[in-house]
């Protein structure tokens, strides 16, 4: 195999040239090596680092530990000195072997005691090195992993492959389109499924029916309607209603969100079963779009994310809208102070929120996002996913249809 072999649409050689400026920037901090876990087991947004290091991802349930028999299902680490190539520790003997770009790849059923295995061969026994996996490394292996390994010390660095992950690489970005392309048509085939008689289910199966086929890995379409609308979601497990059926006139929002590929498509649309809408629904079905477009308007290299979320702020106070975090109600537009996020593998740093100080570079990806509603009125929603160009954005979003009402 060469470099610029593609795996998973990425050239090969560039998940050694992310191994190689992870060891650079561990380095800088004087660290002599770093860990990361990350656990899969069919949650796509918590397995993005390893995914990033060497395309591994295990599909394996997470299930409680045994050990010695098993531990750590469905999560995997990633072993690495600041002056050597990595060890990848898989859980399952069953890894693809012809996804997983490292060279030296170890299967341990009992993950934490393999990983703890991998530190002292290579070198890590002891000292400082870096600790990546805030969100996926439970205390238990922690546990494990000082219990044998004592003088080791742990510094968390996060941060380090955040930065890292946020600029997409053209091949990166090129992922992201098609991920944002099936997920619009995922989002159209659902709105055009909400007609009155239809239930909320059966809006979510013409999305999956649309998306499932062209590669989607749906992680959840939470849908509000009707008398819940001013919701995020309303019900839970599964996070859509399978028994009311539309009444003309109710809205309809879902929020689709998923994987092509590994990359995240995020975005949300409002309807209205049968199109026809009042003069009180109109304003909070077109002011979520006004909005959005106003934020997606102002970015540009350099801008500051806090400074579109004042953007964003402004526009809804001077339009006599809550502003979210400023009120304390209990919607998602205020439980999330937030105008959206960075995202590529997963969910991202940054967040469009106050006082965000990380500026906007080409080649970030961003999904701006908004609820807006009024008592008595309802609330619509709507999101644009844009990447971050030398002079503005490119709008993937920019063909999914606006508006779905008359």
């Amino acid at each position: 195999m060469n470099d610029t072999e593609k795996i998973s649409g990425i050239p090969r050689g560039e998940f050694a040239e992310r191994r190689a400026e992870l060891r650079r920037r561990l380095a800088e901090r004087d660290l002599d090596g770093v860990l990361v876990v990350s656990r899969g087991a069919n949650g796509a947004d918590w397995g993005a680092d390893v995914v990033y290091l060497t395309n591994h991802y295990s599909p394996f349930p997470q299930i409680p530990d045994r050990p010695p028999m098993w531990s750590g299902r469905g999560s995997a680490s990633v072993v690495m000195p600041v002056d050597e190539d990595a060890t990848l520790v898989v859980e399952i003997p069953d890894w693809r072997q012809d996804l997983v770009v490292c060279d030296d790849v170890r299967f341990a059923g009992d993950l934490w005691a393999g990983t703890i295995d991998a530190l002292a061969a290579r070198g890590l026994g002891s000292g400082k090195i870096g600790l990546i996996g805030r969100e996926s490394l439970p205390y238990i292996a922690i546990d494990r992993i000082t219990s044998e390994l004592p003088d080791l010390e742990f510094e968390w660095v996060d941060d380090i492959i955040e930065s890292m992950r946020l600029i997409k690489s053209p091949a990166e970005l090129d992922l992201v389109r098609e991920s944002v392309r099936v997920g619009s048509e995922m989002v159209a085939a659902f709105l055009e499924a909400a007609v009155p008689g239809a239930t909320e289910a059966d809006c979510v199966v013409a999305a999956f029916s649309k998306g499932v086929p062209q590669g989607a890995f749906p992680l959840d379409i939470p849908v509000t309607s009707g008398e819940h609308i001013d919701h995020f979601q309303w019900d839970r497990m599964p996070s859509w209603d399978h028994k009311r059926k539309l009444q003309p006139g109710d809205m309809i929002h879902p929020d689709m969100y998923g994987t092509v590929n590994g990359y995240f498509y995020d975005m949300v649309r409002t309807t209205v079963a049968g199109r026809k809408v009042t003069d009180a629904q109109r304003e909070v079905l077109e002011a979520p779009i006004a909005l959005v477009e106003h934020v997606v308007d102002g970015m540009k290299p350099g801008v500051t994310a806090g400074e579109l979320f004042e953007l964003g702020a402004n526009w809804l106070a001077e339009h006599d809208f809550e502003v979210p975090g400023r009120e304390a109600e209990g919607n998602f537009a205020q439980s999330f102070p937030s105008f959206g996020h960075s995202m590529g593998l997963a969910w991202e740093h940054p967040f469009v929120c106050p006082n965000e100080p990380t500026k906007l570079e080409p080649g970030m990806v961003f999904a701006i996002e908004v609820e807006i509603g009024r008592p008595g009125a309802g609330t619509g929603a709507f999101e644009h996913d844009v990447i971050v160009t030398e002079d503005g954005v490119e709008n993937l979003t920019d063909g999914l249809q606006r508006v779905w009402w008359e």
